[in-house]
Protein backbone atom coordinates (compact mmCIF):
# COMPACT_ATOMS: atom_id res chain seq x y z
CA UNK A 1 0.00 0.00 0.00
CA UNK A 2 1.23 3.54 -0.73
CA UNK A 3 2.39 5.46 2.25
CA UNK A 4 0.12 8.75 3.09
CA UNK A 5 2.59 10.58 5.94
CA UNK A 6 6.27 11.28 5.39
CA UNK A 7 8.41 12.65 8.08
CA UNK A 8 9.79 15.87 7.59
CA UNK A 9 11.79 18.92 9.64
CA UNK A 10 9.93 22.04 8.64
CA UNK A 11 10.72 25.92 10.19
CA UNK A 12 12.18 23.65 13.34
CA UNK A 13 9.15 21.07 13.95
CA UNK A 14 8.32 17.27 13.03
CA UNK A 15 5.90 17.50 10.27
CA UNK A 16 3.78 14.40 9.33
CA UNK A 17 2.79 15.38 5.70
CA UNK A 18 0.37 12.91 3.68
CA UNK A 19 0.17 15.36 0.36
CA UNK A 20 4.05 15.73 -0.46
CA UNK A 21 3.56 19.77 -0.92
CA UNK A 22 0.87 19.15 -3.72
CA UNK A 23 -1.36 21.71 -3.05
CA UNK A 24 -0.22 22.01 0.87
CA UNK A 25 -1.51 24.78 2.95
CA UNK A 26 2.14 26.32 3.71
CA UNK A 27 3.74 23.01 4.58
CA UNK A 28 2.32 21.97 7.52
CA UNK A 29 1.55 24.93 9.77
CA UNK A 30 -2.09 25.14 8.71
CA UNK A 31 -2.94 21.28 8.30
CA UNK A 32 -6.31 20.00 8.86
CA UNK A 33 -5.10 16.58 10.39
CA UNK A 34 -4.16 16.63 13.83
CA UNK A 35 -0.19 15.91 14.44
CA UNK A 36 -1.61 13.14 16.91
CA UNK A 37 -2.90 11.29 14.12
CA UNK A 38 -0.75 11.98 11.67
CA UNK A 39 1.99 10.94 13.92
CA UNK A 40 0.19 7.68 14.24
CA UNK A 41 -0.04 6.51 11.05
CA UNK A 42 2.83 7.31 10.31
CA UNK A 43 3.83 4.24 13.59
CA UNK A 44 1.13 2.10 11.55
CA UNK A 45 2.59 2.74 8.34
CA UNK A 46 5.91 2.11 9.28
CA UNK A 47 5.38 -0.84 11.05
CA UNK A 48 3.70 -2.19 7.65
CA UNK A 49 6.65 -1.73 6.08
CA UNK A 50 9.30 -3.24 8.62
CA UNK A 51 6.77 -6.34 8.48
CA UNK A 52 5.56 -5.64 12.20
CA UNK A 53 1.99 -5.35 11.34
CA UNK A 54 0.10 -7.96 11.67
CA UNK A 55 -3.58 -7.89 9.89
CA UNK A 56 -5.80 -10.30 11.86
CA UNK A 57 -8.99 -11.61 9.14
CA UNK A 58 -11.77 -11.80 11.94
CA UNK A 59 -11.77 -11.63 15.48
CA UNK A 60 -12.63 -13.93 18.50
CA UNK A 61 -16.70 -15.09 18.73
CA UNK A 62 -16.62 -14.27 14.68
CA UNK A 63 -18.85 -17.19 12.63
CA UNK A 64 -17.14 -18.40 9.82
CA UNK A 65 -17.62 -20.89 7.04
CA UNK A 66 -15.46 -23.97 6.32
CA UNK A 67 -15.18 -25.96 3.34
CA UNK A 68 -15.63 -29.97 4.14
CA UNK A 69 -14.00 -32.54 2.10
CA UNK A 70 -17.54 -33.88 0.56
CA UNK A 71 -17.66 -30.56 -1.29
CA UNK A 72 -19.67 -28.65 1.53
CA UNK A 73 -19.17 -26.03 4.23
CA UNK A 74 -19.42 -26.39 7.48
CA UNK A 75 -20.47 -23.13 10.43
CA UNK A 76 -17.70 -22.80 13.10
CA UNK A 77 -16.54 -20.54 15.59
CA UNK A 78 -13.29 -18.46 15.79
CA UNK A 79 -11.87 -19.33 19.51
CA UNK A 80 -8.03 -18.06 18.94
CA UNK A 81 -5.23 -17.44 17.02
CA UNK A 82 -2.05 -19.71 17.14
CA UNK A 83 1.53 -19.79 15.16
CA UNK A 84 3.17 -22.84 13.33
CA UNK A 85 6.49 -21.62 12.21
CA UNK A 86 5.29 -24.67 9.35
CA UNK A 87 2.25 -22.69 8.30
CA UNK A 88 2.15 -19.52 9.98
CA UNK A 89 -0.36 -17.84 11.85
CA UNK A 90 -3.84 -19.46 12.05
CA UNK A 91 -7.54 -19.24 12.92
CA UNK A 92 -8.39 -21.71 15.61
CA UNK A 93 -11.61 -23.11 14.79
CA UNK A 94 -14.65 -25.22 16.33
CA UNK A 95 -17.86 -26.29 14.40
CA UNK A 96 -21.24 -24.70 15.62
CA UNK A 97 -22.96 -27.95 15.07
CA UNK A 98 -20.23 -30.53 15.47
CA UNK A 99 -19.67 -31.12 11.87
CA UNK A 100 -15.77 -30.81 12.63
CA UNK A 101 -13.22 -30.68 15.83
CA UNK A 102 -11.18 -28.02 16.26
CA UNK A 103 -9.00 -26.80 13.30
CA UNK A 104 -6.02 -24.60 13.13
CA UNK A 105 -6.64 -22.97 9.33
CA UNK A 106 -3.97 -20.64 8.39
CA UNK A 107 -5.26 -16.92 7.50
CA UNK A 108 -3.87 -17.83 3.97
CA UNK A 109 -6.66 -19.69 3.37
CA UNK A 110 -9.52 -17.16 3.81
CA UNK A 111 -11.48 -16.53 0.48
CA UNK A 112 -10.48 -20.50 -0.50
CA UNK A 113 -11.12 -23.00 2.49
CA UNK A 114 -12.76 -20.81 5.30
CA UNK A 115 -15.43 -17.75 4.57
CA UNK A 116 -16.31 -15.02 6.35
CA UNK A 117 -20.28 -15.06 4.73
CA UNK A 118 -22.15 -17.76 3.87
CA UNK A 119 -23.30 -16.37 0.28
CA UNK A 120 -18.99 -16.33 0.02
CA UNK A 121 -18.58 -19.94 0.65
CA UNK A 122 -21.46 -20.79 -1.43
CA UNK A 123 -20.49 -18.67 -4.34
CA UNK A 124 -17.17 -20.19 -4.41
CA UNK A 125 -18.66 -23.73 -4.07
CA UNK A 126 -20.84 -23.41 -7.22
CA UNK A 127 -17.59 -22.98 -9.24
Amino acid sequence: MERLTEKELYNGRICYTKCRYTNCKDRCSDCDIPEEAAKKLKQYEDQEENGELLNIPCKIGDVLYVKMQDGGYAEGEVRDYIYFISCGFCVVITSTKGEFNKQNIPFSEFGRTIFKTKDEAEAVLRK
